[in-house]
């Protein structure tokens, strides 16, 4: 079995273009461009290159994008501040805090007071709780991207059992809530599950999201599996994924690669929010 290897380009382009109506849109309506604010704090290789990508897109679609680049030292009540600050600034229409935090800055004690109509990731607690909800609310872009490839490929989520192997607050956890909210069956795995790989075999629906390189290899896959490597990391400057992807392409019916898969369209997804609000 060789995998399909899913090309993100044609549905960029697709969302591309209709951002750049939707911004044109958005101009037309409030006599001024959509402005996004991203906050970034240190030095994390894959969020400075996230960081470009969602600049130059904002650049391409028509959007105002301001970036607001902090020192690792940076003081968890100066963060709050500028978020607060930017909360309240009319002409600001989103926010993006990008991760991963110094461990001294408490992601709930900066975007608690993050409003939620700005919160455009789905970071805030009131935006994460109406997605547990199942009440309209930001879905934080990499989950939203999962559902909208599954969508895009014509694969069948209700009812599949989806092993989602990472439970972080961007990553794992909301995806895991958007796939129940389509009916899948979902099973969570983390550092300290047992029997990984016994537990990955089960999965129809396989989607990595730990920032642990080639983690997920062939061994680890139904065949036949639909595999989503939501993983994002560089290694000696260079972009790869969680998943293993030369050995899984042989086992796997549907894979996502790194670079090329996910990752393009998230950024694209965050503007899509700033101009459209929560669905």
């Amino acid at each position: 079995m060789s995998a399909t290897i899913f090309d993100s380009r044609p549905l960029a382009a697709r969302m591309m273009a209709e951002l750049q109506q939707e911004a044109a849109e958005f101009r037309k309506q409030h006599r001024r461009s959509a402005r996004l604010a991203q906050i970034i704090i240190g030095r994390d290789p894959a969020a400075e290159v996230y960081s470009r990508q969602l600049v130059r897109s904002c650049r391409r679609i028509g959007l105002s994008c301001v970036t607001l680049a902090y020192p690792f030292e940076v003081e968890e009540e100066e963060i709050r501040s500028e978020v607060a600050t930017l909360s309240e600034a009319p002409t600001t229409d989103g926010i993006v805090l990008l991760l991963p935090l110094p461990d001294h800055i408490r992601q709930r004690v900066v975007t608690e007071i993050l409003r939620p109509e700005k919160d455009v990731d789905g970071l805030g607690p009131r935006n994460a709780g109406n997605l547990l909800l199942g009440f309209p609310s930001f879905i934080p872009s990499t989950a939203d991207v999962v559902l909208t490839v599954l969508r895009e490929a014509g694969i069948r989520v209700a009812g599949q059992h989806a092993v989602i192997v990472g439970r972080s607050n961007i990553g794992g956890k909301p995806i895991a809530l958007t796939l129940m909210r389509e009916d899948a069956t979902v099973t969570i795995c983390h550092s300290q599950t047992r029997d990984l790989a016994e537990i990955t075999r089960s999965a129809d629906i396989l989607v990595v999201s730990t920032g642990k390189p080639g983690l997920i290899t062939a061994e680890m896959v139904k065949p036949g599996a639909v595999v989503l490597d939501a993983g994002i990391t560089t290694v000696d400057g260079k972009v790869v994924g969680d998943v293993d992807s030369e050995s899984v392409a042989r086992v796997a019916s549907f894979l996502t690669p790194v670079p090329g898969g996910l990752g393009p369209l998230t950024h694209l997804m965050l503007i899509r929010h700033t101009l459209l609000g929560p669905q």
